[in-house]
């Protein structure tokens, strides 16, 4: 059989050699050494012979497939293909073979101990004495190492990376196929994991990771066709249902199986989730039952106990106002649609204007003048508030420097901060630069901070407040007493104010208890060297039983409503 080989490949080198006269041709010797020295599979076939036998196979043949010589040579290669015989790579070389053509595929084999390899398989009509093909010689590479390599670099692009379900892009594709090839509805769900934060920042974020994995594989076990993670804290499945009616219990059965403690790290930790989902079939696409689910999510997400909201109409109409609120506040910002009104001040004993709060206003093109109610909770889930509180704080710094000019006494103006500048900004750097920016001293700028901030009292949010005070800029607690109220802030946080919420102010004179209360409050703040604000003050009762308590400031309708930068300038 090697004198068949050489002969066999002598003729080829022959026929090259004959086509290119200029080239040095390769000794038949060398040639016949060249399939053992090659990687490659290398084996010849008998077209003569019935069924094709194998009449030569290298080393490397042998290697790969694990059979030896004497195990392969008089049988046809198509035993390597097991029981996968419907390949259809297999019909094309039977179609080339049978003209005695060359064909190349990659398919299925077997390696003598059953295990699956894949072969990169070229085959070529050759003929060892002229005229019609006699042989096939075949070469043979196991790319089983690449086509694994692909397949994974495939699947990375199709799955989350921490938790190994789909990612949003490839969750979308698959639902569309899923509504496509099913003639009975689904259910997709959106689910977002509340106060992620937190155990981000108690435990760890390696915590965080593993509670993740842990909803994820509980989604997995709900018989769910397509788990997603579609944010950083949000998953999202879809899950087939024999009818529309089934959704409410399907929901329940998800919902139960998120609901049991989570075991990390040696602790247990109960986790709360906001649950919106959607019916749909093959006349609605993917992306729009993803819209809706998230639009109801939305909506879950905004009540007090986390409902599980089914999708309705309604939460169609409140996901466009949200995205046209998005565009219309993205162009207000463009177009300097935001402005100040200040509210006056004033020390209770002397009735002299020492301070104003800068309050935003949004002056919108059809529905005029819009209070920060409507708008900063929308722009605090969008980002946007990054711009218009960055714009804003510029805007009060220059105010400030223009009315302070030239006064003896200055006045202080006071504005309102997001939680999540202090989150997303240097928040010292920035302030630093405003000041310079604009002439202002930091003492004419104080900036009001919600209690929520207080809560998250980890050492990089004392250290940002540290920073500020040592520019020199003041620090207020706003509406103290409404929120998460505690005195320890008042010994942890270098806080210059308490502002008292007008909750507490209004029947001040019909109310024991909040007397008592905000007494307490004006005396700890006065050993704790704090100035005190109370907010609402409306009439000359309240404005009295205050003053006569100690409190240093007062801010309400008494004293003045909010008003224009040019208005203010005018009353001081």
């Amino acid at each position: 059989m090697t004198e068949l080989f050489k002969a066999g490949f002598g003729s080829l080198i022959r026929t090259t050699a004959a086509a290119n006269p200029r080239r040095p041709s390769v000794p038949e010797a060398i040639a016949a050494r060249l399939p053992d020295l090659s990687r490659d599979g290398v084996a010849i076939s008998d077209l003569r012979e019935r069924g094709m036998p194998l009449v030569y196979v290298n080393s490397a043949f042998q290697d790969t497939t694990g059979y030896s010589s004497d195990e392969l040579i008089g049988r046809n290669c198509r035993f390597l293909q097991g029981s996968d015989c419907l390949q259809p790579e297999i019909q094309s070389m039977r179609d080339a073979i049978a003209r005695r053509a060359d064909v190349a595929v990659t398919l299925k084999n077997y390696r003598k101990d059953g295990s699956l390899f894949w072969n990169e398989l070229r085959l070529a009509a050759v003929s060892i004495a002229g005229g019609e093909p006699t042989h096939y010689l075949g070469l043979m590479r196991d790319v089983t190492a690449s086509r694994a390599a692909a397949a994974q670099i495939a699947q990375s692009t199709r799955a989350d990376m921490l938790t190994s379900v789909l990612n949003r892009y490839s969750f979308v594709e698959d639902t569309d196929i899923l509504l496509r090839t099913r003639e009975r509805p689904i259910l997709l769900a959106k689910i977002d994991m509340a106060r992620f934060h937190d155990i981000n920042e108690g435990y760890g974020y390696d915590v965080g990771d593993q509670v993740l994995v842990q909803i994820a594989r509980r989604l997995t076990n709900t018989g769910a066709a397509l788990v997603c993670r579609t944010g950083s804290n949000e998953f999202a499945l879809a899950h087939p249902l024999g009818n529309a009616d089934e959704a409410q219990a399907t929901i329940e059965m998800i919902r139960h199986s998120l609901a049991p403690r989570y075991l990390v790290a040696g602790a247990t930790i109960r986790i709360r989730f906001a649950m919106g989902y959607v019916v749909g079939n093959q006349t609605t696409d993917a992306m729009t039952l993803v819209r809706r689910a998230g639009a109801a999510l939305h909506r879950s997400k905004s009540s007090a106990f986390l409902d599980v909201c089914a999708f309705s109409p309604e939460d169609d109409r409140r996901a466009r106002n949200r995205l046209r609120m998005t565009n219309e506040m993205q162009q207000a910002l463009e177009h300097d649609e935001f402005d100040f009104h200040y509210q006056p001040q004033v020390d209770l004993a002397t009735g002299t204007i020492v301070g104003a709060e800068a309050l935003l206003r949004w002056h919108h093109g059809l529905f005029g003048m819009q209070s920060p109610d409507k708008f900063v909770g929308h722009a605090e889930d969008t980002g946007l508030i990054l711009d218009i509180g960055a714009s804003g704080l510029r805007t009060v710094a220059d105010f400030a420097t223009r009315v302070n000019r030239d006064r003896p006494v200055p006045i202080v103006f006071s504005f309102n901060v997001s939680p999540i500048e202090f989150k997303l900004r240097d928040m010292p750097k920035f302030v630093s630069d405003v000041l310079t920016a604009s002439g202002a001293d930091a003492a004419w700028i104080k900036l009001e901070l919600t209690e929520s901030l207080m809560v998250e009292s980890s050492a990089e949010m004392l250290s940002i407040m540290r920073h500020l005070r040592e520019l020199g800029v003041g620090l207020s607690i706003d509406d103290f007493g409404t929120g998460y109220a505690n005195l320890r802030y008042l010994e942890d946080f270098p806080l210059t104010e308490i502002k008292i919420d007008r909750g507490f102010v209004k029947g001040l004179a019909q109310s024991r208890s909040k007397r008592v209360i905000i007494e307490s409050i004006i005396r700890i703040s006065s050993e704790l060297g704090f100035h005190v604000v109370a907010e609402g003050i409306e009439t000359e009762v309240e404005r009295t039983l205050l003053r006569d308590m100690d409190c240093d400031f007062g801010q309400g309708f008494l004293f003045g409503r909010p008003v224009s930068a040019a208005g203010f300038e005018a009353l001081v």
